[in-house]
């Protein structure tokens, strides 16, 4: 495993964008929570994780993808690994991204969204997930990986500061992980949002919500 200034899958192409998305998110004003509202809201990670689901390719043998955008209701710049593994291939190569803490790293800052990315469909969706980064360890050995990112959950910064001193950290949340065919279908749109939690026992939450692949909203 590297550890550097790139933070590249090796199912990516160094020529190309990471994960589909720009180096910038979009910013949007304000909160985003009215931006997809009427989506429907599932309990993610509670159900089956070796779900034996269709993995979504039009061939026997083949993949789809799961289209994911992560909408940040917070202030702060969030950091994460997200991914999709199967459980039960100990040689399972994990399809991820990572959000990182520089300004040349993909980031996601406070109050923004990301453009919609694409992953391979697996059994499981993680966002900071300690499967998901061991994983990426032992079978993904030549990946760059961002160690700021390389974490179990989700960290949040401040990286505005006016004395140009180093970013702040404002707290964490859990990760998620969601089972294919309990939580989500191949070839859906997951709508991952980062919002303050005043209620937990965490600074933050992650939520979860989808659109299917037939929606046609």
């Amino acid at each position: 495993m590297t550890h550097g200034e790139g933070v590249l899958s090796p199912k990516m192409d160094a020529g190309k964008t990471l994960f589909g998305f720009s180096e910038k998110a979009t910013r949007f004003p304000g909160r985003g929570r009215g931006a997809l509202a009427g989506l429907l809201l599932i309990c993610a990670g509670c159900g089956d994780l070796f779900s034996s689901a269709p993995l979504g390719g039009d061939l026997a043998g083949e993949r789809g993808t799961v289209r994911v955008v992560f909408i940040n209701n917070t202030p702060h710049r969030v950091v994460f690994t997200t991914g999709t593994y199967d459980p039960l291939d100990q040689t399972s190569q994990p399809d991820f991204q990572q959000f990182g803490l520089r300004e040349s790293d993909v980031h996601l800052d406070g109050d923004s969204i990301s453009p919609v990315g694409a992953l391979d469909c697996a059994r499981v969706f993680s966002i900071g997930g300690p499967r998901l980064l061991s994983l990426i360890e032992a079978n993904v050995p030549d990946a760059q990986t961002d160690d700021a990112a390389f974490v179990e959950g989700v960290e949040f910064f401040d990286t505005e500061m006016a004395d140009g001193t180093d970013p702040v950290p404002r707290g964490r949340a859990p990760g998620l992980e969601a089972a294919l065919g309990t939580d989500f279908p191949c070839n859906a749109l997951l709508i991952i949002r980062f919002e303050p939690d005043d209620v937990g026992p965490s600074e933050f939450r992650v939520g979860f919500e989808l659109i299917p692949s037939e929606s046609h909203r």
